[in-house]
């Protein structure tokens, strides 16, 4: 094979893994979503329950 056909093979390959990266994301996308979505849960803090106060910044830091 010469040069040229072996770089039009590579450019089709690149062509095809590409179109295929770019179909697959897009169906993955939301299917993803949902299964990634459905395991975290947020939930609001009691007013019962304090947040810890902030650290004081510590005044012997080189800097």
């Amino acid at each position: 094979m010469a040069f040229k056909d072996v770089l039009s093979l590579c450019g089709r390959v690149g062509l095809i893994v590409t179109a295929f990266a770019f179909v697959a994301g897009i169906i993955a996308g939301p299917l993803l979503e949902k299964v990634w979505s459905s395991r975290f849960t947020i939930t609001e803090q009691s007013a019962d329950t304090a947040a810890p106060p902030p650290r004081a910044p510590s005044q012997g830091q080189p800097g």
